[in-house]
């Protein structure tokens, strides 16, 4: 009797029949969406986080959670982990992609961080009145998250997954 890894654990979890309906390109898109739309809310709720009454903040924000969670383990299941596996748990076909994915995140990622550096260096050059802390909060935290569910994003639109 073999001893099942951790990497060989997570593919199994990964790998279930039971995402199935998911590993569809429409559905990897409608996954990513509500990721987007997840990462959204939480932006806009970081944003406003000073007015808003404490009961109202947990709400949003438990509800942020649980969907980022959702949205983003069957993301995860539907592209079954290519993105996050280690080498010796993917075929060559697998590593393939997941190297082309990790690529086109970096590519896109160093976009977005540019695009945030130029508004940074536009905001002072206009010598705008400094963001609140709402603002900033949202500025260090969403590009965090963003970050860490970029791979799976470029997994999600990727049509040989």
């Amino acid at each position: 009797m073999t001893t099942l890894t951790r990497a060989d654990r997570r593919a199994r979890v990964l790998d279930d029949p039971r995402f199935e309906r998911y590993r569809n390109p429409r559905s990897r898109h409608l996954l990513a969406a509500g990721l987007i739309g997840v990462l959204a809310v939480e932006a806009g709720l970081l944003a406003v986080l000073p007015q808003l009454p404490t009961w109202l903040t947990i709400v949003v924000g438990a509800l942020v959670v649980v969907g980022a969670v959702g949205f983003l383990g069957t993301l995860k299941a539907a592209t079954r982990g290519v993105e996050e596996l280690p080498e010796q748990a993917l075929d060559e076909r697998q590593a393939q992609i997941r190297g082309q994915v990790h690529i086109d995140a970096y590519r896109i990622g160093f976009g977005l961080f540019t695009t945030a550096l130029a508004v940074i260096a536009l905001w002072g050059m206009l010598d705008l009145p400094a963001p609140g802390p709402g603002l900033v909060t949202a500025a260090i935290v969403v590009p965090f998250h963003l970050a860490l569910v970029l791979p799976n994003l470029v997994a999600a639109f990727r049509a040989d997954i």
